[in-house]
């Protein structure tokens, strides 16, 4: 007999109706955070009643999209919705509102500037949520941001000063106008600057994160105020901003490094137009984008009035310190300090053959170098070590030493100056200020710390290496590297430049008047038709698939869809597997030519193909 089974009941799921709103803004627009590019778009979701009074402007809600559920961040609440069917906010993540109107505006400027999803810029604007931070009382306070200021000013810092107090002093004297802004390149000059502020908001991603989420919000529901931070912190919310204030502007450290890779500074000159608040460049040396800036008049150059004393020391044989050098390096050394600035870290980047001069390399195509004086030669790609190294040319047992670094240099210039004192500082051995009244500093640029009384002398070693690196940026850089280091002396010291004596560096810097250089630098970009003249981007793609874009790129150009202006270079090998391809376009169409770019990537996104790596107006075109 046949056993049958008990019949079981089924159970049925059935999911809830959405409650109904009969407020009057029944609808909630919101930018969803749904990880797929060319979703990009705002979308409209009905907000129920029992959510109604939580789901306000900067709001974190839930919403269902494409079958699961995603956070999204509420724009505004409306009337009345284009859209058919629509579904309803899931729940409210957070009741604390994390962006204003006005932030919310400036995101999305920011993502149609630099072509991408709006979620890509608010994973920078806005710090990861902390719920414990929550639990105190935050009150969004929307007020009227002060009136309209026009003040657009590049100001020269002094040379014989601390950078800092004279920062600081700037700050002090807009303070009064409401809530200031100051964005600097790195921690290490947080840390500098926040001593003059201890009062001040710190905007850091060194912060914990709970500390940094905190701060955010207070920034935001907190009225005078000055807010110190590094390159994400110019999203800063302050219900009275007033002033932005951007130190040493033509920092690398100012560009993000993902995706999208917007600057700090042009985020800071669309915040000055857009919401009426000053903006102030505080440096050195402005950047090629700020120098054409203050060419048509759009910035003001307050320059310092000073003069300093510069002298030249050519090299004959390639040699570290020319012979007349050395006299005036013992001679400055008894008035205090001294300070060299090396391009380069390390020991040795390269190596090459004393006898037939070929560049060695590993038996995996990377280039060998040393990275101390006691320690033996290595790969730079591998570490494979050759303790007993032999030219793989000739056999030759001696190897050359090139592109010497920092340690080479502090043994070669103690051979130089004996029984001296001699302090490396670099980027791993950072020390913030040299306290004593005599010795010799080697610092690679950007590390060099500060002396109390200012040193005696700044050397500056390999000028010509640091301007003819083939980079586009490099005379910019070196330029700063220059004005930045020299500041640093004392009222009586020299600046020593071992240099052609005729660079148009010397009168520049002794003059202080970086335009001298700077304008012709200029002409020559426009002449090129370089940046800042032209709207660049830097398209990175499989290699494979590199030839047939550049095609598209140039049919698209014969029908008109992209300016007929454009010009399309590459594609250049960065590595096995990528292709470069640059876009050059002038200021006036560069609109359209972002436009393409993104709808490129959107098209891309939708057909599930890889996305490129895209760049519009990266810090280099080379590297």
């Amino acid at each position: 007999m046949a056993l049958t089974r008990p019949l079981r009941l089924k159970r049925e799921v059935v999911r809830l109706a959405p409650e109904i709103s009969t407020t009057d803004n029944p609808v909630a627009r919101v930018w969803v955070d749904s990880g797929v590019f060319h979703l990009d778009q705002s979308y409209d979701y009905l907000v129920p009643d029992n959510l109604s009074e939580q789901v306000a402007v900067g709001v974190r809600v839930q919403v269902p999209f494409n079958g699961r559920e995603c956070e999204a961040l509420v724009l505004e609440r409306i009337t009345i919705s284009s859209g058919r069917r629509l579904k309803s906010i899931t729940k409210v993540i957070s009741r604390v509102p994390v962006a204003s109107k006005p932030s919310l505006d400036l995101i999305a400027l920011v993502a149609h500037r630099w072509a991408c999803h709006p979620y890509d810029v608010i994973r920078s604007a806005i710090p990861p949520r902390v719920a414990s931070v929550e639990k105190m009382h935050w009150i969004d306070k929307t007020t009227d941001r002060p009136g309209q200021s026009s003040v657009r000013q590049y100001l020269q810092l002094p040379a014989y000063q601390d950078p800092f107090q004279a920062l600081a002093r700037h700050v002090k004297s807009v303070r009064s106008r409401g809530s200031i802004l100051v964005i600097v390149p790195d921690s290490r000059s947080v840390l500098r600057l926040s001593k003059h502020f201890p009062e001040a908001l710190i905007l850091d991603s060194d912060l914990p994160r709970s500390e940094r989420y905190e701060n955010f919000l207070r920034a935001r529901t907190t009225s005078a105020q000055i807010i110190i931070g590094t390159r994400s912190a110019i999203f800063a919310d302050s219900p009275d901003l007033a002033s932005i204030v951007i130190f040493n502007e033509s920092s690398e450290q100012f560009f993000e490094v993902r995706s999208p890779g917007w600057n700090a500074r042009d985020i800071a000159i669309l915040r000055a137009r857009n919401e009426n608040v000053a903006i102030y460049c505080v440096g050195y040396s402005p950047s090629a984008e700020v120098a054409r800036l203050i060419d048509i008049g759009w910035f003001e150059f307050k320059g310092a009035k000073q003069k300093i004393r510069v002298d030249t020391f050519q090299q004959e044989f390639s040699e570290l310190l020319p012979g007349k050098i050395i006299g005036e390096l013992r001679r400055l050394v008894k008035q205090g300090p001294i300070l060299f600035i090396a391009p380069r870290k390390g020991y040795s980047q390269s190596i090459s053959c004393s006898g037939c001069r070929n560049i060695s390399t590993c038996s995996c195509g990377g280039r060998l170098e040393k990275k101390g004086a006691t320690t033996a030669i290595s790969c730079s790609l591998c570490a494979n070590v050759y303790s007993e190294w032999v030219c793989q040319y000739c056999a030759g047992l001696k190897p050359f030493l090139l592109n010497r670094g920092s340690e080479r240099f502090a043994q070669e210039i103690g051979v130089a100056l004996p029984g001296i004192p001699i302090t490396l500082c670099e980027a791993e051995k950072m020390v913030d200020d040299f306290e004593l009244n005599s010795g010799i500093v080697i610092a690679t640029p950007g590390s060099a710390p500060m002396s109390a009384d200012g040193y005696a002398a700044v050397v500056i070693l390999d000028g010509e290496k640091l301007l003819n690196q083939s980079d586009l940026r490099a005379q910019e850089r070196a330029r700063e590297i220059f004005f930045t280091h020299a500041a640093l002396l004392n009222s009586s010291g020299s600046a020593l430049l071992v240099i052609n004596h005729s660079n148009p560096i010397v009168g520049a810097l002794a003059s202080w008047k970086p335009s001298l250089i700077s304008r012709r630098e200029l002409q020559e970009r426009i002449e090129a038709s370089l940046p800042p003249f032209v709207r660049s981007i830097s398209l990175d793609i499989d290699s494979a698939e590199s030839a047939t874009l550049v095609r598209a790129l140039n049919k698209s150009r014969d029908e008109g869809r992209l300016p007929a202006s454009t010009r399309i270079l590459g594609p250049s090998t960065l590595n096995t597997s990528t292709h470069r391809i640059l876009l050059l376009a002038p200021l006036e169409d560069g609109e359209a030519l972002v436009l393409l770019m993104h709808e490129f990537q959107r098209r891309r996104s939708a057909t599930r193909k890889k996305l490129a790596t895209l760049r519009i107006d990266p810090y280099s075109l080379s590297r």
